[in-house]
């Protein structure tokens, strides 16, 4: 955290890189809200395996994945055999995405499964306000032992 926080210490990841040799010291908290679910599959297993390296014991892991209840997943064609789905939306979100749907909490323990689950969850804070539809995400927070 020292460099982060000198000045000059940021560092550019590239696409689908390692994060092997990022940092100097090993992390007690990783958190990765609405941001893995963009990764091809391969790169997220490395990564999850990256990220437990990297971990002092006891460390937390938080994350989200967007669920198929999501509205995205409406717009979503096949499954690539990278584990993406490519997303069109038309109108007030006018995007292109490609992401990686979790189906139920089964697979997103198994999905992050370096880390020893504490607590599965979900959430769909948009819904509520009653958009174009569901914003269904699960919630995976684990701890290395």
């Amino acid at each position: 955290m020292k460099n982060l926080l000198g000045g000059g210490g940021c560092k550019i990841i590239q696409p689908n890189a390692s994060l092997v040799g990022l940092f100097e010291e090993k992390m007690n908290l990783i958190l990765a809200n609405q941001s893995l679910y963009y990764l091809p599959k391969n790169t997220l297993v490395q990564n999850m395996d990256e990220f437990y390296e990297m971990s002092e014991k006891g460390a937390v892991f938080f994350a989200t994945m967007m669920s198929e209840k999501n509205y995205y997943f409406k717009h979503a064609g096949k499954e690539d055999s990278q584990g993406l789905r490519k997303v069109v939306l038309e109108g007030r979100l006018n995007e292109t995405s490609y992401i990686h749907f979790v189906k139920n909490a089964t697979d997103l323990k198994e999905l992050f499964k370096p880390f020893k689950c504490l607590y599965l969850g979900e959430y769909d804070p948009i819904y509520f306000y009653e958009f174009e539809g569901s914003a269904h995400h699960f919630i995976y927070v684990g701890v290395k032992e």
